[in-house]
């Protein structure tokens, strides 16, 4: 466990730069001794700064404070819980893949800039281990809880258990049957997400081939059929069809959850045997978007600039990739995102700012948001 204390306005506003430095391996600077020509240069500037009068160096600092204030209100907005009151435990259940690891560091970057206390564990793909972190989670004190639950089914119990005892459960990305067992659930609208990538394809089909009939443009599909959720987003991506009457989805790979990235990779090489002229792919995820990406690509058959491949989820990895898809170096012309910044409607909702918006299950929806070539520099880091 991570714990990270309250800081005051001034240090939230150094934050950012600090973690930089700690990122790129920075070691903290050494004492030395001072050469006469420093002492010199050191002794000029004291005396620059001596001459400045205590009530201006009072008054830089309160306009200092003012700025930083301004720009928390401004990214945070009205939250009917003050922020710097808060502590929260933050349940994840891994953080070794790329997807939860920028949720770690987004998630700690805002409780850092808003001045929230917070301890954040990861469960390793464990449930019993996200069982026992989050009810330490509990017994710390924690006013809230965010979990992105690894199994919703066997954490319900102990979410039950903290809402019970005041402590606000945000459940991120799901809603659980127990309605009892979570404050508020931030999810996503499935079909919607899925809709809105067939949607993206749709209408590159039109730009790229606007005097195709209908029925020839092939349309493969990278689906799962895991849970409720995965198959609403796969059947909003099947909405490619009803959308543009040029597509035909030619083959749909349902992938398993076991060895789900050799699957992808098979499937890949089967479908450009069997439809090499394929001109769309919607998957699922980045993940499989990325394999199949690299299976085209690897393919001297294949012309990347007459394919488009579409995916779910805000990754690095993927968005790089779509950079690379403005000189056709890509197949991957676009992902989808629930919400434009998901992590920050999940510290928004943890502090209250949701909470008379809510239905009666008491979901607030994350709409999706569609990164393509045209904005993906305002998203990559």
């Amino acid at each position: 466990m991570r714990k990270v204390l309250k800081k005051g306005i001034a240090a939230v506003l150094s934050a950012t730069l600090i973690m930089g430095l700690t990122a790129c391996g920075s070691e903290p600077a050494q004492e030395t001794p001072r050469a006469e020509a420093a002492v010199e240069e050191t002794g000029k500037a004291q005396t620059d700064a001596a001459e400045e009068s205590p009530a201006e160096e009072e008054a830089g600092i309160v306009e200092e404070a003012a700025e930083g204030t301004d720009e928390v209100q401004s990214l945070l907005g009205e939250t009917p819980l003050n922020p710097e009151d808060e502590y929260f435990g933050i349940s994840l259940p891994m953080t070794n893949t790329e997807y939860y690891k920028g949720v770690e560091t987004e998630l700690s970057q805002y409780c850092e800039k808003f001045g929230i206390k917070y301890d954040m564990a990861s469960a390793d793909s464990d449930t019993q281990k996200q069982l026992s972190q989050f009810e330490n989670l509990m017994t710390m004190g924690c006013t809230t809880i965010i979990v992105y639950a690894l199994d919703p089914t066997s954490m319900q119990d102990i979410m039950a258990r903290a809402e019970a005892d005041g402590i606000r459960v945000v459940s991120a990305t799901m809603t659980p049957e127990n309605i009892d067992a979570y404050t508020i659930a931030i999810d996503a609208n499935q079909d919607s997400v899925g809709t809105a990538a067939a949607q993206f394809a749709s209408d590159w089909i039109d730009e790229h081939y606007p005097d195709a009939e209908d029925g020839s443009i092939e349309v493969v599909l990278f689906s799962m059929s895991i849970s409720e959720n995965v198959i609403q987003r796969c059947d909003g991506l099947r909405k490619i069809e009803e959308l543009n009457p040029k597509a035909v989805i030619v083959a749909d790979y349902d992938i398993p959850s076991d060895n789900y990235m050799v699957k992808v990779k098979e499937n890949a090489d089967l479908m450009m045997q069997q439809y090499p002229d394929v001109k769309v792919i919607l998957t699922y995820s980045d993940v499989f978007n990325l394999i199949v990406d690299e299976a085209m690509m690897a393919n001297p058959d294949v012309d990347p600039s007459q394919v488009c491949s579409i995916a779910i989820d805000k990754t690095n990895a993927a968005m790089e990739k779509i950079r690379l898809s403005k000189t056709d170096e890509s197949t991957i012309r676009a992902t989808v995102a629930t919400g434009e910044d998901f992590n920050l409607t999940l510290i928004q909702a943890a502090l209250g700012a949701f909470d008379s918006e809510l239905n009666d299950l008491k979901q607030y929806f994350a709409d999706p948001f569609v990164i393509q070539a045209d904005n993906v520099d305002d998203y990559l880091k």
